[in-house]
């Protein structure tokens, strides 16, 4: 590992880690909530005055609030929507959009914590051990930028033979939000790849003298 004589001063290191802890953590809380939202697709909780709180699964809450509406009032299109996705590959198509769509979060805060957790190193080559960390973060935003495009195209087509009418089966893309995430992603990633080249090159040019 190369060295820049890159060190935070010790209040500011101390802080760099315990804010890269949290971000580990929150990131775990990430995964788990993922894995579960997996493995039962529509996950739900809610807790009404007066009563107790009650939690379980319904994949109509993939669909638009106006289609589940329209889906709830009409018994029989329940029942058929209920028994597409219920069968085995349609689950776990629906598991699959899952991870693809929301896997790459937990991703990217775990790495953004340990990035800051190798910031807050009492080393000389902190932001050396830090940077791969940051590249990792960035990488997993590109991911996750495209996925939240493809991922609901995707959980369309695995929902659209569960009815025997055209439906609105997925809420509308915001294309100019998704494009300046990825165009940050991408922004990030190539500032990135800038610091740890002047790092490498620095650490040749010492070599040389």
């Amino acid at each position: 590992m190369v060295s820049d004589g890159y060190s935070l001063p010790t209040k500011k290191a101390r802080t760099s880690r315990g804010v890269g802890t949290l971000f580990v953590v929150i990131a775990a809380l990430f995964g788990v909530l993922t894995i579960v939202a997996a493995a039962a697709p529509g996950p739900y909780w809610n807790c009404g005055s007066g009563q107790r709180c009650a939690g379980g699964a319904d994949a109509a809450n993939l669909l638009p609030d106006e289609t589940r509406t329209k889906l709830n009032r009409d018994p029989a299109a329940r029942h058929q929507f209920d028994a597409w996705v219920a069968s085995p590959g349609i689950r776990i198509g629906l598991a699959a959009v899952v991870l693809l769509e929301s896997g790459p979060m937990p991703i990217l805060l775990f790495a953004v914590g340990m990035a800051l957790r190798r910031l807050g190193q009492k080393r000389r080559n902190a932001l050396a051990d830090a940077l791969p960390w940051l590249r990792r973060a960035s990488r997993a935003a590109i991911v996750l930028s495209f996925a939240r495009v493809i991922a609901p195209i995707v959980q369309s087509l695995l929902l659209a033979n569960a009815f025997d009418q055209a439906e609105v089966l997925a809420s509308p893309i915001n294309v100019e939000t998704t494009f300046l995430l990825l165009m940050l992603a991408f922004a990030a990633y190539a500032t990135i790849w800038a610091l740890e080249a002047g790092i490498r090159a620095e650490h040749e040019l010492a070599d040389f003298v």
